[in-house]
C-alpha cells in the first residue's frame, strides 16, 4: 500500500491475511463437525436436511472469506475500485450514495450507537453508483484512511449519503463539511 498525504496518489487496501486464515479455520472446522454426521446421517433425511444446509453455510463462508481475501481496494482522487474475484470501479462524480453502517456484537446490542472501543463491532462501508456498488468491510486494512478518502470526496463531490453514514463518520472523528448543503438518502 502507498503510505502518503498526498491525495493524486493511488493508495491501495486490502484484508489482513491473518484474520483471513482464521476466517478459514473456522469455515473448515464447522464444515467437518457438521460433515462428518452428514455421512452416516444418510438414512434420516430431516438430519441429512438440517446437516447439509449447515455444511453448505459453511462453505458459503468459506466461499466469501476467499473473495474477499483476493479484493483489494485502491483509491485516486478520481475514484475508487475493487479488483480481486471480480472488479467494479466506480468515479466519485458517479456514486449516487455512500452509506457507512455499524453491526454491533451481541453483547453490545443496547448501548446504542456506533462503537467507540477499538476491536468491538464493525463497520461496512458501502458505495453505490452507475458502475456498480463497492464494500468494504472496517477490517480492511487501514480502514480509517479509506473512511477519511471517503469523506474527502464527498466534500469535493458533494455525494448523497444516509443518515447512518453521517453518525457513523462522526463516531470516527470524521464529518464531512458540507457548508450546509447535506443531502441524506433514505436510510435503508
Amino acid at each position: 500500500m502507498t503510505e502518503s498525504h498526498d491525495t493524486g496518489q493511488e493508495q491501495r487496501f486490502s484484508y489482513p491475511s491473518g484474520a483471513m486464515y482464521k476466517d478459514y479455520g473456522q469455515a473448515a472446522a464447522g464444515a467437518v463437525i457438521f460433515g462428518i454426521p452428514l455421512v452416516y446421517a444418510h438414512s434420516n433425511i430431516y438430519a441429512v436436511v438440517i446437516l447439509g444446509a449447515i455444511v453448505l453455510m459453511f462453505l458459503s463462508f468459506a466461499w466469501s472469506t476467499w473473495r474477499r481475501h483476493r479484493t483489494v481496494i485502491a483509491v485516486t482522487d478520481d475514484g475508487i475500485w475493487s479488483e480481486g474475484a471480480s472488479r467494479t470501479a466506480l468515479r466519485w462524480t458517479e456514486i449516487t450514495r455512500v452509506d457507512l453502517r455499524y453491526f454491533s456484537t451481541k453483547r453490545e446490542r443496547g448501548r446504542g450507537g456506533p462503537a467507540t472501543d477499538e476491536g468491538t463491532g464493525w463497520m461496512q462501508l458501502r458505495l453505490d453508483g452507475a458502475g456498480g456498488t463497492i464494500k468494504v468491510d472496517s477490517s480492511v486494512t487501514e480502514f480509517r484512511d479509506l473512511a477519511t478518502r471517503v469523506v474527502r470526496a464527498i466534500e469535493q463531490h458533494r455525494l448523497t449519503m444516509t443518515e447512518s453514514a453521517d453518525v457513523n463518520f462522526a463516531a470516527m472523528g470524521l464529518t464531512p463539511n458540507m457548508d450546509g448543503a447535506e443531502e441524506y438518502a433514505a436510510n435503508v
